[in-house]
């Protein structure tokens, strides 16, 4: 081989090596930060949160109990064997004519089975029940087990009989209401608990906006800085300017930058706290986008007022606990009530030592039955159950009272503090735009020798105050009304009802 053959060789196999270290650890580009808006942030918390996984299951449950309570008035059927089998045995003591006694052991095996068809009446809270049964006897009188086919006997019964409770509340149609309710109250709170994730979640989005917002409005204030301080570098040079004045412009330019710093970190922070709210993963990259222009909303307190007693849903809960209250005194009473119970049966029997013979020549077998139950004293315990349960009840009535109070309160305030951020969007709007003209005159100014540096960044300060006091006060007013929203489930924005999706088939 050749000495540049190997030479050759040599720095292909280098360059080789370098090409798998480049493509090995050739580092990543920045990930692009994904951009969202409000509405793609909500509908991804929908998705991903917890919190709405948890209500989701909890309808399931209310709408799996109602599901069972109504499946309480249909009809159903069980098969039981009662005896698979029974065996017995046993000594009996027989006495004699002759005086004293025989003794004798007594083996008994049974086989039985019973097939109950129910069907229960809503409306008297009774039940129908046919009833078929097949029993198989088989005894010995002897010690030997050999002889038991001479003692089997064969015994079908048919048989329909209804239950009927006396002088007491309809249990079957009370469990069915409660469950109802109970089914209305978790929609209800579903409602509640998906507004208030929304109403969160635009809190967080424009609080990350505002944070997003500040940094560039920090940012242009280095950048104004920085201007103002090659432009007083330059006149320095030239003798225009003295040094403790460009000494002034770098501490300003010192001071821009720390505020900017503090705003990333800010911002950062913002970031993962929101994406930990709507359920992104806290390496993603996100960056999100709205408008700093606004739409005034002409409304009055007291149609804010009437729209939130016609759409809140917590009184409609209250109504449903306070009714869910009455029951339950119903039930408390209940308990040492007098309690009759009727029963009626009618049916179809016969025995024969032969299975083909004991499906012939049946006999009857009827019977009616009314019990009673009278309580006699307890102490007054369930007096005072009663008296707990009503005393719970009228707690409940003054609950929905005081809701009634403070939802009106907590409208008018949200009215108020939308009307006072409307009012400080218009003024801060016109502080910035004079801010921006005084800046650009006094930088011109300053560049013609007719302005201090002092002065200079006493304009910046002012330009960048009415920057951050506009976007405080348009944020201010997109919270406002988001929480009045909230409030009156009414959106004035778009003059309509705000409708929360409550999932139906599970």
């Amino acid at each position: 081989m050749s000495p540049i053959w190997g030479k050759r060789r040599t720095w292909i196999q280098l360059l080789l090596i370098m090409l798998f270290i480049v493509f090995i650890y050739k580092p990543s580009s920045a990930q692009t930060p994904r951009l969202m808006t409000l509405e793609d942030c909500i509908s991804i918390a929908m998705s991903n949160s917890i919190r709405v996984k948890q209500l989701r299951q909890s309808l399931v449950q209310s709408q799996k109990n109602l599901q069972s309570a109504r499946a309480s008035y249909k009809s159903n059927s069980e098969l039981v064997f009662s005896s698979l089998p029974n065996y017995q045995r046993t000594e009996q003591k027989i006495p004699q004519l002759t005086g004293g006694y025989l003794f004798s052991q007594q083996d008994n095996i049974t086989f039985q089975g019973d097939l109950y068809v129910n069907q229960p009446i809503p409306l008297l809270d009774g039940t129908f029940s046919l009833v078929g049964s097949m029993e198989r006897f088989d005894q010995n009188l002897s010690n030997a087990f050999s002889s038991a086919d001479e003692g089997t006997s064969y015994s079908p019964n048919l048989t329909l009989q209804y239950q009927q409770p006396l002088f007491t509340y309809n249990r079957l149609k009370t469990g069915v209401r409660r469950a109802e309710l109970n089914l209305e109250e978790s929609a209800s709170s579903y409602s509640r608990s998906q507004l208030e994730l929304v109403y969160n979640i635009t809190i967080g989005f424009f609080n990350l906006f505002k944070a997003q917002r500040q940094v560039e409005i920090d940012y242009s204030q280095v950048e104004q800085s920085q201007n103002a301080y090659n432009i007083g570098r330059k006149k320095q040079q030239a003798g225009l300017l003295a040094e403790i004045d460009v000494l002034r412009l770098e501490i300003d330019l010192a001071n821009a930058q720390n505020t900017l710093s503090s705003s990333e970190a800010l911002l950062e922070q913002n970031q993962d706290n929101f994406k930990n709210l709507i359920g992104l993963a806290i390496n993603d990259s996100l960056k999100v986008t709205a408008g700093l222009d606004y739409q005034p909303v002409d409304l009055s307190v007291e149609a804010a007022v009437e729209k939130s007693l016609q759409y809140r849903t917590e009184l409609r809960s209250d109504e449903i606990s306070i009714e869910l209250g009455e029951l339950s005194v119903v039930e408390t009473e209940a308990q040492r009530e007098i309690k009759g119970q009727l029963y009626a049966r009618y049916g179809l029997l016969n025995r024969a030592n032969e299975i083909s013979n004991a499906f012939r020549d049946f006999n009857d077998d009827r019977s009616i039955v009314v019990s009673l139950e009278v309580p006699l004293w307890d102490w007054k315990r369930n007096a005072y159950s009663v008296q707990a349960q009503e005393a719970s009840l009228q707690s409940r009535k003054l609950a929905q009272t005081d809701r009634f109070n403070t939802i009106q309160i907590e409208v008018r305030t949200a009215v108020r503090n939308l009307k006072s951020a409307d009012k400080r969007v218009q003024i801060t709007k016109r502080s910035e735009d004079l801010a921006q003209k005084n800046y650009h005159i006094s930088l011109l100014k300053f560049e013609n020798g007719d302005l201090s540096s002092q002065e200079l960044a006493l304009e910046q300060n002012r330009l960048t105050t009415a920057r951050t006091n506009y976007l405080n006060a348009v944020i201010d007013y997109k919270q406002a009304l988001a929480d009045l929203r909230r409030k009156t489930l009414w959106d004035f924005e778009k003059n309509q009802r705000v409708q929360v999706e409550v999932p139906s088939d599970f």
